[in-house]
C-alpha cells in the first residue's frame, strides 16, 4: 500500500456510515496538519537516514576463531559463507588480528563456510543449519599445505549461542507445518516456554480474533511484532493489537522472551517474522484445512450443567486455504514471492443463544493478499519490498451472556495492511548499512447489528439502550457503545553495523509517527444496569464523541556494542527514546447529557525523553561453544502510541454511573417520589428517573488530566542462566528472571480525599465476615478532577515479578525436532495509592500468600517410516486467579448511596481456576513424486477432551461461578499440503 489517507473527506457522524473498507479521513484542516507533520518528518528522516542508523533486521551471524595446527591464531584468513538463502550467493570477510571473524546479517538457511589463506590447505565446514536470531560459532584449524588442497567437514550445527544472552526460540517453517498448531503467529509463538496466550484457540477456532501473547507475565502492549526487523504493531491499545499476517509469508518465526538488545524498545516478547523471498528455482506451496461440527466431541459434563452451563464452546466450522508461489523473475537478480489466504471460522459461544434457542455463533473471515520482491541491485546492494493486504469481517462479535441477535457487535470488512521497503548495502566486508520505510494500518468499525442503531432522541432511541445485568453478567437489546477507530502508523528505520572478528558495533534509528481517529455513539447515550433482574443504576456517556490524536514522534536511537575477549562476550547497549503525542482540535454535536463541544489543540501529551541502558555478558565456560553462562540487566520503557493522548482528550468517551430505580425521583435526589407514572417500571431510563451526577463536568471539560511532571513507566529486568549442549543437537537451559516496574501511575481526585468518605461495616454475603464499605459524602458528589501522576511511595505502588525456567531443545535424527520445558511465575502487585478507600481492600498482594504458578510446554515432530510423521504439542497452564466481586446494594448504605461500589470478597492467591492442559496430536503421511511433495494430515486438538473452565462469572449473586468459557472439546482437522 504505502499510501497516506486522503484529505478532505468527512468524519463519521451519528449514525455511523455504511460499511466501508476505508476510514473517514480528517477534515481539510486536519489533513493539512497531517501533511505538514509528515512532510517535516520526511525531510528530517531523509537527513537522519544518511547520518544515523536505525532498526535492525534481526538476522543471524556466523562467527568463530581460526588457528593453525600449533594453536596459534591466524589473521587475514578469507572466510566465505555461501547459501541458497542468499540472493548474492556468497558473503566474504577476513579474520582480524586475534584470528576472529564474524559474518553478520545472514538469512536463515543451510550454509557452507570456506577458510582460505596462502600456505595452508583450504578448510570447508558444510551443512551448517543457521536459524534466525542466532550466532553460530564455527571454528577452524588450518594445516600447512597448498590452497588447492581442501579438507571438507560436514559437522554438527551449533546449538548453543555463546555470543548473545537473549532467550530465543526459533520456529522453522518445517516445524510449523509439522506440529499441530493453529496457523497464526500468536498461537505459534505460544509454543515457546515462558509465553502465554490470552484466549483458547483449539484447532484455529480463534484464527481471526487476534489473541494477545505475553512472556513472563508482561504487559500486553509491550509485545513487539516485527516483519523482517520492522515493527508492525498497530496503534490500537498502545500497540496491543497486531495485524493478521499471512502465515505462509513467514519462513521462520523467532520468539525472544528475555534479555532483548538495544534495537528492541519494549520488554515483552519480541516476535520476528522472517519473510520468504522466493529463490532461483520456482517453488510453491498450498495448504487446505477443514473442520466441521461433526468433527468435534461433546465435552459437556453433568458438573458443568449443574454449574449453569447449557452449551459449551465449540466449532461449527473452520476452513483455511493458503496458496503461495515464489521464484526468479531474473536469476540471481530479482526474486518474487506471492501468497493468498482465505480463513474463516464459525464458533459456538458458551451459554449464548438466538431467540429460537439455537446456539450463538461468532463468525469471522480474514483474507490476505501478499507480495514480496527481492532485487539484488549490485553485488553489494539489495532492495526488498512487501505488501500484506488484509480484509477482515466479524458478523457477530460477542462473549458468553450477550444476546446474539441484538447485543452482538459487528465488524464489517475493515482496512488492514502492512508494507515495507528496505535497502541493504554491504559497503565493505566490515560495514553493513540498511534503511527502510514501512506502514501498519488498522481501521475498523465495531458497531451495532443492522437495525439496532436508532435516530437520536426518538422514543425508540431511548428504549433500545444497552441493558446489562451486573450479577448475571448478561447483555441485551444493544451492544456497548459503537466504535469506529482508524489508525495509521508510519516508520522510517535504518541500521549501520561495523564488524570485525572480535568486535561488533551496531547503531540504529527507529522513527515512528501515526494518527488515530476514534468515534463513539450509543442508543440512549447510556447503558441500563440491573442487579439480578432489578433496576440498579445507569452508566451515562458523553456520546457522541469524535477525537483525533497524533503520535508525533516515537523515536529511538541506539548503540549496541559487542566485544569478545577470549571466552567472554560483553554486550553493552544504550537506547535514547523520545515520545511525543498531541490532541488535535475537534468539535462535536450535542448529546443527551452533554452540550455541543469544541476544544482546541493540546500539544505535548506527553513529551518524554528517556534512556534505556542494556547490558549482558556471555561466558563460554568450556571453550568449545557447548556451555554458556548468560546474564543480563536491562531497562525497558513502557510502550505507548496514541493511547496516552486518547485518555486525556476532552472528546474521549467518558462515563458517569448514576442511581436508577426505574421510578420517578424527587428532583436532585435518588429517592422515588411516589408518583404513579406510566414510565415507572418500564425498564427504560427516563431523565426524571436518573439520580444526581457523579461527574458534574461530564463532557464539558476534560475531567482527567496528566500531571505535567508525570514520568514514563519502565521495567528493570534481570536474567541469569546457563545453556549446555548435552548431546549432539540437544541443549538444556536453566534460567532465573526478575522484573521490577517503576514510575507506576497514581490517580488522584484533587477535589476529593480519603477523608471525604464515611465508612460503615456490613457482613460479607459470602462468609459473614465484616466488610468495611465507604460512601462518598453527599457534598462531594459529582466533584471530579482526576490527576494522573507518578507514584513515589513504593510501599503503596509497585509491581515485582520472579520467574524460573528449565527447558530443552533437540534436533533429532531424520529431520525431527523437539523442544519444551517448565516455567514458574509469580507476580506481586501493590496498588494502594488511590484516593478511593474502597480500593484499599486487598490492595497489597505482598501481604498474602501468592504462590508460584507453573506452566509446561512440549512441541515437536518426528518422521517414523514410509513417509509417515507424527507431531505433538502440549501446553499446560496454571489456572487464572479468581475474585468474588460484590456490587454493594444501594439499600445497605446509611442515608442512601452516592456512588456505586464494588469490592472483592476473597484475598489474592486464595482461589484459582483449574489447570488448563491441552494435548494436540498430528498424524501425517507424505508422498513424494519427483519434485512434488503431497501430504495428508489428521490433526487431533485437545486429544484428552478436557472441558476445563477458562472463565466464569466472578460477580456475587445467583450465577456466581457459572462457566462463561470452557476449553473446546476434542477436534479433528483434515488438511493437505502440496509443495514443489
Amino acid at each position: 500500500m504505502m499510501a497516506f489517507p486522503c484529505e478532505g473527506t468527512e468524519s463519521l457522524t451519528s449514525p455511523l456510515e455504511n460499511d466501508i473498507s476505508r476510514p473517514s479521513s480528517p477534515s481539510t484542516l486536519e489533513g493539512l496538519m497531517l501533511r505538514r507533520t509528515l512532510a517535516q518528518a520526511a525531510v528530517a528522516a531523509a537527513f537522519a537516514l544518511v547520518l544515523f542508523p536505525g532498526a535492525a533486521s534481526a538476522q543471524s551471524a556466523i562467527t568463530g576463531l581460526v588457528k593453525d595446527s600449533s594453536g596459534g591464531v591466524l589473521p587475514g584468513v578469507v572466510v566465505e559463507a555461501t547459501s541458497p538463502a542468499l540472493i548474492e550467493k556468497v558473503r566474504t570477510v577476513a579474520t582480524d588480528a586475534q584470528g576472529r571473524y564474524a559474518i553478520v546479517d545472514l538469512r536463515p538457511g543451510l550454509y557452507k563456510v570456506t577458510f582460505t589463506i596462502p600456505g595452508f590447505s583450504t578448510f570447508v565446514q558444510d551443512g551448517i543449519e543457521l536459524p534466525s536470531n542466532f550466532t553460530a560459532t564455527v571454528n577452524a584449524e588450518l594445516r600447512v599445505g597448498a590452497v588447492e588442497e581442501s579438507v571438507t567437514v560436514s559437522g554438527e550445527s551449533p546449538v548453543v549461542d555463546v555470543q548473545n544472552a537473549q532467550r530465543t526460540t526459533v520456529l522453522t517453517r518445517q516445524l510449523l507445518d509439522a506440529v499441530p498448531v493453529p496457523r497464526m503467529y500468536q498461537a505459534e509463538g505460544a509454543l515457546a516456554v515462558g509465553t502465554k496466550v490470552s484466549d483458547q484457540n483449539v484447532g484455529g477456532a480463534r484464527a481471526a480474533v487476534n489473541p494477545r501473547l505475553t512472556a513472563h507475565m508482561s504487559v500486553t502492549k509491550d509485545t513487539t511484532i516485527d516483519v523482517d526487523g520492522m515493527k508492525m504493531n498497530t496503534l490500537v491499545g498502545g500497540g496491543d493489537s497486531h495485524p493478521d499476517h499471512n502465515d505462509a509469508m513467514s519462513q521462520e518465526i523467532t520468539v525472544q522472551t528475555a534479555a532483548l538488545g538495544a534495537e528492541v524498545s519494549a520488554g515483552g516478547p519480541h516476535l520476528n517474522l522472517v519473510p520468504r523471498e522466493g529463490g532461483n528455482a520456482l517453488s510453491g506451496a498450498t495448504y487446505v484445512g477443514y473442520t466441521g461440527h461433526s468433527f468435534q466431541s461433546d465435552n459437556l459434563s453433568q458438573d458443568l450443567i449443574n454449574r449453569g452451563l447449557r452449551t459449551p464452546d465449540s466449532v461449527d466450522k473452520i476452513f483455511d486455504v493458503n496458496a503461495s508461489l515464489g521464484g526468479p523473475i531474473k536469476r540471481d537478480k530479482l526474486w518474487f514471492f506471492g501468497s493468498h489466504r482465505s480463513v474463516g471460522n464459525d464458533n459456538i459461544v458458551a451459554n449464548s443463544f438466538y431467540p429460537d434457542g439455537s446456539p450463538g455463533i461468532y463468525d469471522q473471515r480474514v483474507r490476505n493478499y501478499t507480495l514480496r520482491l527481492t532485487w539484488q541491485v549490485s553485488p553489494r546492494n539489495k532492495i526488498t519490498a512487501y505488501d500484506d493486504y488484509q480484509t477482515k469481517y466479524v458478523g457477530h462479535l460477542f462473549t458468553s451472556g450477550q444476546d446474539v441477535l441484538l447485543a452482538a457487535a459487528r465488524r464489517p470488512p475493515v482496512l488492514k495492511y502492512t508494507d515495507a521497503i528496505k535497502w541493504t548495502s554491504a559497503v565493505s566486508n566490515k560495514l553493513v548499512y540498511d534503511a527502510g520505510f514501512g506502514t501498519s494500518v488498522n481501521a475498523y468499525r465495531e458497531g451495532y447489528q443492522p437495525g439496532i442503531l436508532r435516530t437520536p432522541f426518538t422514543p425508540e432511541w431511548y428504549a433500545n439502550a444497552s441493558r446489562v445485568d451486573i450479577v448475571r453478567n448478561t447483555t441485551n437489546l444493544a451492544a456497548p457503545p459503537e466504535l469506529g477507530t482508524y489508525n495509521f502508523r508510519y516508520m522510517l528505520v535504518s541500521t549501520l553495523a561495523y564488524v570485525t572478528g572480535s568486535h561488533a558495533v551496531k547503531a540504529g534509528l527507529q522513527w515512528h509517527i501515526g494518527q488515530n481517529w476514534i468515534n463513539r455513539d450509543a442508543n440512549g447515550d447510556l447503558t441500563v444496569r440491573f442487579r439480578d433482574g432489578q433496576p440498579d443504576s445507569v452508566i451515562v456517556y458523553d456520546t457522541p464523541t469524535r477525537l483525533y490524536d497524533l503520535m508525533k514522534a516515537d523515536l529511538g536511537v541506539y548503540v549496541q556494542d559487542s566485544w569478545t575477549l577470549k571466552r567472554l562476550t560483553i554486550n553493552p547497549g544504550l537506547r535514547w527514546e523520545y515520545f511525543n503525542s498531541a490532541i488535535q482540535a475537534k468539535a462535536v454535536e450535542a448529546g443527551r447529557f452533554v452540550p455541543a463541544r469544541s476544544f482546541g489543540e493540546i500539544p505535548n501529551v506527553p513529551n518524554w525523553q528517556n534512556i534505556a541502558p542494556r547490558f549482558s555478558m556471555v561466558y563460554d565456560l568450556t571453550g568449545d561453544a557447548k556451555t554458556a553462562i548468560k546474564g543480563s540487566i536491562n531497562k525497558y520503557n513502557r510502550a505507548y502510541t496514541t493511547d496516552f493522548a486518547n485518555r486525556y482528550d476532552p472528546l474521549a468517551l467518558q462515563s458517569d454511573t448514576r442511581n436508577w430505580s426505574d421510578c420517578d425521583y424527587n428532583p436532585g435526589t435518588s429517592t422515588c417520589s411516589g408518583r404513579a407514572l406510566p414510565t415507572n417500571g418500564d425498564g427504560i431510563a427516563q431523565d426524571n428517573e436518573i439520580g444526581p451526577s457523579n461527574n458534574r463536568n461530564l463532557g464539558i471539560v476534560a475531567t482527567r488530566r496528566a500531571d505535567p511532571t508525570i514520568e514514563r513507566p519502565y521495567d528493570i529486568e534481570y536474567s541469569l542462566g546457563v545453556v549446555r549442549q548435552m548431546l549432539r543437537g540437544v541443549s538444556v537451559t536453566a534460567a532465573w528472571y526478575r522484573r521490577d516496574t517503576y514510575n507506576l501511575e497514581q490517580q488522584l481526585n484533587t477535589l476529593v480525599s480519603v477523608t471525604d468518605y464515611a465508612s460503615f461495616t456490613t457482613p460479607s454475603p459470602l462468609n459473614g465476615e465484616p466488610v468495611t464499605i465507604y460512601n462518598l459524602n453527599r457534598s462531594k458528589q459529582g466533584l471530579v478532577d482526576l490527576l494522573d501522576t507518578t507514584a513515589t511511595d513504593r510501599s503503596k505502588a509497585r509491581v515485582n515479578y520472579n520467574g524460573l525456567e528449565l527447558s530443552f531443545s533437540a534436533r533429532l535424527p531424520r529431520g525431527g525436532s523437539m523442544f519444551g520445558g517448565w516455567s514458574a511465575d509469580r507476580l506481586i502487585t501493590v496498588s494502594c495509592a488511590s484516593f478511593d478507600p474502597n480500593t484499599f481492600r486487598y490492595c497489597d498482594q505482598s501481604q498474602y500468600d501468592v504462590p508460584f504458578r507453573s506452566d509446561y510446554k512440549l512441541a515437536g515432530s518426528y518422521p517414523i517410516a514410509w513417509g509417515a510423521q507424527v507431531g505433538v504439542s502440549l501446553q499446560s497452564y496454571a489456572g487464572l486467579p479468581l475474585a468474588v466481586n460484590w456490587a454493594v446494594p444501594a439499600n445497605l448504605f446509611p442515608g442512601g448511596r452516592t456512588q456505586a461500589v464494588t469490592v472483592n470478597l476473597v484475598p489474592p492467591g486464595s482461589q484459582y481456576l483449574d489447570r488448563w492442559t491441552q494435548l494436540d496430536l498430528s498424524f501425517r503421511k507424505v508422498f513424494t513424486i519427483g519434485r512434488y511433495r503431497l501430504d495428508g494430515a489428521l490433526d487431533m486438538f485437545n486429544a484428552l477432551n478436557s472441558n476445563v473452565v477458562l472463565s466464569q462469572n466472578q460477580n456475587f449473586g445467583s450465577t456466581l461461578g457459572q462457566p462463561q468459557a470452557v476449553l473446546q472439546g476434542r477436534l479433528l482437522r483434515l488438511s493437505t499440503q502440496l509443495k514443489f
